[in-house]
């Protein structure tokens, strides 16, 4: 196999990687209350497969991170899968719920180290054009984060149990791990760089600011997904069909964003494009605030808000990878864990903002840390 035809193998299976981490973002809520009714267990005990890939995903990063100097991103992306597997396959097989939350935290331990590899695979093959190929990556997030709930309502109008979705998908994953573990290593030189723990990086200004951005941004993104529904119910008084059509239109818009991104990212750098993606975002959140009754402009403020939010993500990582060159894996551990503890902590405010103020307030919330995001991005500077 020649040198290019590797490469885009590896960069198609890479993309594959990251389809599957959206997918199961997708259809893991959904199956919660079949999972309950099966292991005969309340469904806020379910739920706590959430929790326990959110745990793993923390590891994972902090694990990846410290490992990534020892192994090529290659190697941890086929680890990665493997545990995506065994996770999924645990889900499939589980009788009671502790072992379901143990398949659930190796799938958070998998989904975080193809966070770092994914990341870091497609950075080593496109040195020269690293805001582009990361944006197409992510592209394949949010194309599973929309194709799992499909595939949800697909199985459960046939009668078809959630351990066949979840054994199909564990079966799919090791085939994506084998495929990889097939294709021919590419050595990647880059320039060494002085320095060699966490430490020295937690020193670099420019590292915390990533961090910063990413905390805001996939707080504001999570959020914004997660209460949505429930803001155009309550605000805009919309029927449960037309609410799921806003949620549905808001991942389609993030999809526009990041293949926008990749388009146009030889023509506007990285820094400049997050804040105008975030400006976009913040400005589409007071339309939405102001006119939540109105669906034609909610819709179209909906789409914006994730249009704005699309490309913030893979840029932030760009412009790590750009500074880094030789510590993608740490310095993404890093700040990717920033957009971690971000989803868990402004969903929370904007959830209580929902249930003890009103909607208006929770997407108030969205709209100050949106806002916040746009300042921030001012901080970050190319090297």
């Amino acid at each position: 196999m020649s040198s290019t035809a590797t490469e885009r193998r590896l960069t198609a299976l890479a993309y594959i990687c990251l389809l599957m981490v959206g997918i199961n973002g997708g259809w893991t809520g959904p199956f919660i209350p079949e999972i309950s009714r099966t292991l005969r267990v309340p469904i806020d005990h379910a739920g706590l497969i959430i929790s326990a890939s959110a745990f793993g995903y923390f590891v994972a990063l902090i694990a990846a991170g410290a490992v990534s100097h020892r192994w090529s991103a290659h190697h941890l992306l086929i680890v990665s899968m493997v545990l995506f597997a065994l996770g999924l396959f645990g889900l499939a097989l589980a009788p009671i719920l502790p072992v379901l939350l143990l398949g659930g935290m190796i799938i958070g331990l998998g989904n975080g180290a193809i966070d770092v590899a994914a990341n870091a695979v497609i950075v080593d093959l496109n040195r020269d054009r690293l805001a582009s190929a990361l944006n197409y990556l992510h592209v394949l997030f949010g194309v599973g984060a929309l194709m799992g709930p499909i595939i949800v309502a697909f199985a459960l109008a046939r009668v078809i149990p959630y351990w066949w979705v979840f054994g199909a998908g564990a079966i799919g994953s090791a085939l994506v791990g084998i495929s990889l573990a097939r294709t021919p290593a590419i050595e990647v030189r880059v320039p060494a760089e002085s320095g060699g723990g966490f430490m020295t990086l937690l020193a670099r200004p420019i590292i915390w600011a990533l961090f910063g951005v990413l905390f805001l941004y996939v707080g504001g993104e999570a959020g914004v997904g997660a209460w949505l529904f429930l803001y155009l119910r309550t605000a805009g008084a919309l029927g449960p069909a037309i609410a799921s059509s806003g949620v549905s239109v808001y991942w389609l818009g993030l999809i526009a964003g990041r293949i926008m991104g990749g388009r146009i990212a030889h023509r506007i750098a990285a820094r400049e494009m997050t804040i105008l993606g975030s400006a976009i975002s913040a400005l589409a959140l007071l339309g939405l605030i102001a006119f939540p009754r109105w669906y034609a402009i909610a819709t179209i403020m909906v789409f914006l808000i994730g249009f704005g939010y699309g490309p913030i993500f893979p840029n932030m990582v760009a412009i790590g990878a750009e500074r880094f060159p030789s510590r993608v894996g740490q310095m993404s551990s890093i700040i990717i864990s920033g957009g971690a503890f971000g989803a868990i902590i402004v969903p929370w405010l904007m959830g209580h903002a929902m249930a003890t103020a009103t909607p208006r307030i929770s997407m108030e919330l969205a709209f100050a840390v949106t806002a916040l995001m746009v300042m921030l991005s001012f901080a970050v500077r190319r090297r």
